[in-house]
């Protein structure tokens, strides 16, 4: 199956979410930002702790099915007496449900504020390799 790549996620994030301790992830990276706005409720998305430039064939991760997806932008002001700076935050919160572990078969769009994608496959326990 084709899934969205979400890259760089800690395992403690990964164990919460087996265990379903949480439900909801929030990302603030650039380039998860860019694949999660893509996503739509009802897309597959891969959730994996390799980087994105060491996601290739035979990477593990979780499989989940988005439920919820809500986009913001938090906007943050210093100043001194002679400036003022302002800076801006994209943050997309992703409600998943899982669906089990998946393995990569092929990877798409690596590039850094593109896309990632790739062809999943689901594997249980139970294979061998």
């Amino acid at each position: 199956m084709r899934c969205l790549v979400l890259t760089g996620i800690s395992k403690e994030v990964l164990d919460d979410l087996i265990n379903r301790r949480i439900r909801t992830i929030e990302l603030r990276s650039a380039h998860n930002i860019a694949t999660a706005l893509k996503a739509e409720v009802g897309d597959c998305v891969f959730l994996t702790n390799a980087k994105t430039f060491d996601v290739d064939r035979g990477t593990l991760g979780i499989i989940a099915i988005v439920n919820g997806k809500e986009v913001y932008t938090h906007s943050l002001m210093f100043s001194t007496p002679t400036m003022i700076q302002e800076s801006e935050m994209t943050v997309v919160r992703l409600k998943l449900e899982v669906k089990g572990f998946g393995r990569v078969v092929r990877v798409y769009n690596t590039d850094i504020l593109d896309t990632t994608e790739a062809d999943v496959v689901e594997v249980s326990y139970f294979d061998a390799r």
